[in-house]
């Protein structure tokens, strides 16, 4: 992240650490030869700034988001990463932080620091930060985003390798950002984003990779504006953004449906089968999360079918959502993980948060099956629509649908009716030959090139290394 400063450094730069912390970006900036009075480290903790002091720069015990400090022309850190369920400091500070960002809101920390970093940049000064990237995608952040495509230049993102931080216990997936603040004084520096080109690198497999990484991606800015809520893509190819920005049709054209009932308390509400065969008649299957299995699965939880029983002695926990398609034949799909499924959801039975869809027609509800469990889904699921461990109803409804000729809905519907009734005799049945068939239907449905079949595939055989 220093070298990638260093080029516009110059001997009048002042840098800026916000969260110096233990000054591990001060070091390298010294240790490359930058002038120590040229550096300044912020940091909340006092415990810090007495060894920040004895590297020879400027140092404050500050509280950055909330105190005021000169403009600077390189802003450079690690921000902390926590979001305002687990920040203390949000918590504490919440009204004093709406005042100054409530134009973005209030989700997570690292956030306010880009903007806090922006605002104190001085024009075409540079930010360079890594941060998690699930911001590039979720919905919260679209006026995040937005704010970064008003204020700066996009030089560059680059995906960090996903074990980075695993040795200090942190499960994140990062990105390093590297930003050029807008001239501001020039209004059309805004319609500059036709004309600036983003430098876009995907996952990296280790930190080797980072001089010379192996798939770069040369991409305008504008193309970030013209996607669904402004979002960030990574590594993936224009024929698939095209079909994100102007798709046919949605998946939510002919899918209803949401999320069901959430118990509050599942030890409580749900039992195991072996616990209610004696009283099939009180009880029904209840599914979810999906499980992570496609097509179908039995569920090995059951709630009573006297839900309603439940809703009103607990109308605090037990949550009734989308009542009027229970009991009901459908779609219900996984909700948690890389890995995104879906399975068949058998009449007469309940389900849980996790998305569920239903239909007009049993051919729609057999065909969306194999759609939404086909590589080009769980591609565009997890690098385009939604980069986290959450999928949710309204992310699947956003998938671009293409209506399939007659031969080929009628072909998928087949295999899947045939899945479906060998997965029910035998749940251990191998059905990756019928699965790779339909993959091929949508892979020519959707116009996708052999090289891009390829790497579709790739990525959904390694997706926890890729996503």
């Amino acid at each position: 992240m220093v070298d990638l400063v260093l080029p516009f450094i110059t001997n009048k730069s002042e840098i800026l650490d916000p969260s110096a912390g233990d000054g591990i970006f001060i070091k390298a900036l010294i240790d490359r030869g930058v002038n120590t009075s040229q550096i300044t480290g912020h940091d909340i903790n006092s415990e810090k700034i007495q060894s920040l002091l004895e590297l020879g720069i400027h140092a404050r015990c500050t509280d950055t988001l909330l105190e005021d400090y000169p403009l600077k022309d390189i802003i450079i850190g690690n921000p902390p990463y926590k979001s305002r369920r687990k920040s203390i400091y949000m918590k504490i500070n919440r009204k004093e932080l709406e005042k100054r960002y409530y134009f973005i809101g209030l989700y997570n920390l690292y956030s306010l620091f880009i903007v806090n970093a922006i605002q104190h940049m001085k024009s075409k000064g540079i930010l360079c930060f890594i941060v998690e990237d699930a911001f590039f995608t979720n919905r919260y952040y679209r006026r995040f985003r937005e704010f970064i495509l008003n204020n700066t230049y996009i030089l560059e993102i680059k995906l960090a390798p996903w074990r980075l931080f695993h040795r200090s216990q942190a499960d994140v997936r990062t990105a390093i950002l590297t930003l050029k603040k807008k001239d501001q004084e020039n209004y059309q520096e805004y319609h500059g984003d036709k004309k600036h080109i983003m430098r876009l690198i995907d996952r990296l497999a280790s930190e080797k990779e980072y001089k010379n990484p192996p798939k770069v991606q040369n991409v305008p800015q504008i193309e970030y504006r013209k996607m669904p809520d402004h979002k960030f893509f990574v590594g993936v190819p224009l024929s698939i953004i095209r079909l994100i920005q102007n798709p046919p049709a949605r998946f939510g054209d002919i899918a209803k449906g949401g999320t069901g009932i959430s118990t509050g308390n599942d030890d409580k509400y749900l039992r195991p089968a072996l616990e209610v065969e004696s009283d099939p008649e009180s009880w029904v299957g209840f599914y979810k999360s999906g499980q992570r299995t496609p097509y179908y699965y039995k569920t090995p939880y059951f709630i009573e079918k006297n839900y309603q029983k439940n809703a009103e002695a607990d109308p605090k926990n037990f949550l009734v959502r989308n009542e009027q398609f229970y009991f009901k034949e459908g779609i219900t799909c996984s909700s948690v993980g890389r890995k995104f499924s879906a399975a068949y959801l058998p009449p007469g039975n309940l389900f849980g948060v996790n998305a569920n869809f239903f239909f007009d027609n049993e051919d729609d509800l057999y065909y969306s099956l194999g759609y939404l469990n086909s590589k080009l889904v769980q591609y565009l699921a997890r690098k385009v629509i939604h980069r986290s461990n959450i999928i949710a109803t309204s992310f699947l409804k956003e998938m671009p649908f293409r209506t399939p000729s007659i031969e080929q809905k009628s072909e998928v519907i087949a295999i899947v009716k045939d899945i479906i009734n060998s997965l029910k005799n035998n749940p251990n049945y191998n059905f990756v030959p019928e699965a790779e068939r339909i993959d091929e239907i949508i892979f020519n449905l959707y116009g996708i090139s052999n090289k891009l079949k390829r790497e579709i595939t790739g990525f959904c055989e390694k997706i926890i290394d890729f996503a």
